[in-house]
């Protein structure tokens, strides 16, 4: 009995070689038919992706810990001055510099390929280290009892539209491109967020002119901008900036204006390539009514660069509730929209 038992036992092991032998030749068939056509495709979406200029998020960090609030780095400017600009002293005779440093970013891309056409659902989630520090308006030294630093985290959501265009010279006939690209929307916390954004043409004696360009919330997400027909300002012309804000409070004020947030426009292409304007709401300064949630001011384009008729960049207009900057364990809230725009010689 025992003799057949274990022949019986071999004889079960060789059934289940076998069954698992078919299953594993089986799996392998399988893996061998699927198509990598779309792994290859999303791979080169992805390369465009990163060689585009004025998608991703490089120029967002100041990469200094004490940036001045009004700062342009690296970018043509042709000798032109900047557009005057509130000074940002405050009553107690301070003055706030503040700057963000990026220790990590991952991106993810989902794609939905149809045909010759794919969009992409970019995510970015950034965290870093905000510096804020004061300075005696005095003597310009440093008060280390209200500077201080904090960590932060942002999100930041975009779609981007890829078609396929002819092209004979290709094997396959034709090559994928960039076509279009929503605005890129997000931030931190829930506190304040962006409703509008309008910029006007602008005098040299400071009055407005016409709109030029505009967005609204309602939608933003969903706003396909050409990619070759991105919004374009002719190089070291003056512009006048409106961003509308709401801010849910509880609102922390530094001054009479009542203000609860500030505005600011973030430009550039790099770390090395960048400017920051500030906008204010004050009603002064290009402003016309204090504490109305609509913060404005004046920007004079950059050029293109040295050697360019044309060239892409990047803006991120960013409300920032000013808890964020004051008070070291007041949160860290912010709303964020970045447009990508074109400079172009006159």
């Amino acid at each position: 009995m025992a003799v057949k038992n274990d022949v019986v036992s071999k004889e079960k092991d060789t059934k289940m070689k076998k069954i698992f032998l078919i299953t594993i030749s089986t799996l392998v068939l399988f893996i061998g038919c699927v198509d990598d056509s779309s792994v290859n495709t999303e791979s080169l979406l992805i390369a465009l992706l990163d060689a585009d200029d004025v998608a991703g998020v490089d120029g967002f960090e100041t990469d200094d810990d004490d940036a001045e609030l009004d700062h342009e780095f690296g970018l043509e400017t042709d000798g032109v001055g900047r557009i005057m600009t509130d000074t940002l002293a405050f009553g107690e005779g301070y003055r706030i510099r503040f700057g963000r440093h990026i220790t990590d970013r991952n991106r993810t891309v989902e794609f939905d390929i149809n045909g010759d056409t794919a969009i992409g659902l970019v995510t970015y989630v950034i965290t870093g280290e905000l510096f804020v520090k004061a300075f005696d308006t005095t003597d310009h030294t440093q008060i280390d009892s209200i500077s201080f630093s904090k960590e932060f985290t942002s999100s930041f959501v975009r779609k981007v539209r890829f078609v396929q265009y002819e092209n004979d010279s290709n094997p396959d006939g034709y090559v994928w491109r960039v076509n279009a690209l929503t605005p890129m929307v997000g931030g931190s916390g829930d506190k304040v967020s962006i409703s509008s954004l309008a910029v006007y043409t602008l005098s040299d004696s400071l009055d407005q002119g016409d709109l030029v360009y505009s967005f609204e919330a309602n939608g933003i997400g969903d706003l396909f901008i050409d990619r070759e027909a991105l919004p374009t300002f002719t190089a070291f012309s003056p512009y006048l900036i409106e961003v509308t804000v709401e801010n849910a409070g509880p609102e922390l004020t530094m001054d009479s204006s009542g203000v609860g947030e500030w505005v600011f426009k973030n430009y550039g292409r790099s770390r090395n390539m960048r400017g920051r304007k500030f906008l204010n709401d004050r009603g002064g300064f290009l402003d016309a009514v204090m504490n109305d949630n609509i913060h404005t001011g004046g920007w004079r384009a950059h050029g293109p660069g040295t050697g360019f008729i044309r060239s892409g960049f990047r803006s991120f207009f960013e409300t920032v509730d000013l808890a964020t900057i004051f008070v070291d364990d007041g949160g860290y809230n912010t709303a964020v929209w970045s447009i990508p725009y074109r400079v172009e010689r006159p």
